[in-house]
């Protein structure tokens, strides 16, 4: 389902490029070979390992009554025994000292794709910083005014693009290494969709905008509709209440903070400001990264390229098995 669609590599070929430990380089499926080995005492190590009291987080949303909602918590989770758990891992890893360049062949895509990865700040440590790359990547290449889509900054011959913060676009869904992922298809056909050419023109638009905005302060009615925007689409997320809850849980378990959740919209609206964003595109503009190209099977096979084929260090070829 995953594999065999379009692009299907994408987010997750990129976190393997710019990561070295497993925990933060494999992707969020497995690997089919892995899974075939696993057997029922396995499964119950597992279980045992990871699914005990302690390391569980029951979220509620909605209109009830708080005190009736903890009765019946209770009622269902006091009489479970506590046991001893794994804890989550240290999962820090330093950033990469040198660029990656990739090139994958895609069986089931019609045009030539590249995507593009960084590595974030610490949402721990640098949470201001952090915040900022959400709005760079809004300015980048979300809404009809974005950078990259519209003006002299956006790439010519692209088909659709996209950028955001989160391996799915999803900010603070992780408490270790961050992406800012940018992922653009573009037309072609034989050789030329094969070629460098096309690909070059999406990384030389994006150094391009970040250059700009490293050297010039994001105009301010700008940087007020955008991140007005961006609030105003985290609000209507958590109108939703399974999406709520989740996303409550998930920064109560990474980082100790729900109300984070709560809090986040008007962060990113009312305490980002232009300085802080022209930081973040100087810090990305002369961070490593990685490109990864995809290349429909039929470019691949008229070329003599390979699946996972690198096109540049010798380190990046060992990352290249997708």
């Amino acid at each position: 389902m995953v594999r065999n669609r379009p692009y299907g590599a994408f987010p997750w070929v990129l976190p393997r490029a710019l990561h070295t430990r497993a925990e933060n380089a494999r992707d969020g499926y497995g690997e089919t070979v892995d899974l075939a080995a696993l057997d029922v005492q396995l499964c119950e190590r597992f279980f045992i390992d990871h699914y005990a009291p302690g390391n569980a987080l029951v979220t509620l949303t909605g209109a009830f009554d708080p005190a009736a909602a903890e009765r019946v918590v209770r009622r269902h989770f006091e009489p479970l025994p506590g046991r001893p758990f794994v804890t989550a891992p240290d999962d820090f890893e330093p950033a990469p000292r040198e660029d990656r360049q990739l090139s994958v062949t895609d069986p089931h895509a019609g045009l030539p794709a590249v995507a593009i990865g960084y590595r974030m700040p610490d949402p721990m440590t640098e949470r201001a910083d952090y915040l900022a790359h959400l709005v760079l990547a809004a300015l980048l290449g979300q809404g009809r005014h974005a950078l990259l889509r519209r003006g002299p900054a956006a790439p010519k011959g692209v088909a659709s693009l996209s950028v955001g913060c989160g391996l799915f676009g999803l900010p603070l869904d992780t408490r270790g290494p961050d992406l800012l992922t940018l992922f653009a298809v573009y037309g072609g056909g034989g050789e030329r969709a094969a070629g460098t050419g096309d690909s070059a023109r999406v990384t030389d638009a994006l150094d391009t905008a970040l250059t700009t905005l490293a050297e010039n302060e994001v105009d301010a009615g700008l940087l007020r509709a955008t991140t007005a925007r961006w609030a105003a689409g985290a609000l209507r997320e958590l109108g939703d209440p399974g999406t709520r809850a989740q996303l409550l849980g998930l920064r109560e378990m990474l980082f100790g903070e729900a109300e984070l959740t709560e809090r986040l919209p008007e962060l990113v609206r009312d305490e980002v400001t232009g300085e802080q964003v022209s930081r973040a595109a100087a810090r990305l503009r002369s961070s490593h990264r990685a490109v990864v190209r995809f290349v429909p099977r039929a470019a691949a096979t008229a070329t003599g390229a390979g699946t996972g084929t690198a096109t540049a260090t010798a380190s990046a070829r060992r990352e290249a098995a997708v």
